[in-house]
């Protein structure tokens, strides 16, 4: 009887491993990959459908970043010729 027990515990912790540390982690990187494929999928697409060379999304103009100036030491950029 004790070993029974003991034999279903170690079976159920042995799946519970099984499914928690490969099975989810892997089904959790293909739907981040198809996500991903997807989102390189509707980038593309969107390029072929402006052929004037503006970007597909209007929203990918940034804005210039402040630089925040701490103490006495300014960030300055590099000019290259």
């Amino acid at each position: 009887m004790v070993a029974e027990v003991f034999f279903y515990a170690v079976v159920i912790y042995l799946v519970y491993k099984i499914v928690f540390d490969f099975i989810v982690p892997v089904a959790h990187a293909g739907r981040q990959m198809n996500r991903q494929f997807k989102d390189v999928k509707d980038h593309f697409s969107g390029q072929q459908n402006n052929p004037q060379g503006e970007p597909a999304n209007k929203n990918n103009k940034t804005q210039p970043k402040s630089k925040k100036v701490v103490g006495d030491y300014i960030e300055f950029e590099e000019v290259k010729k």
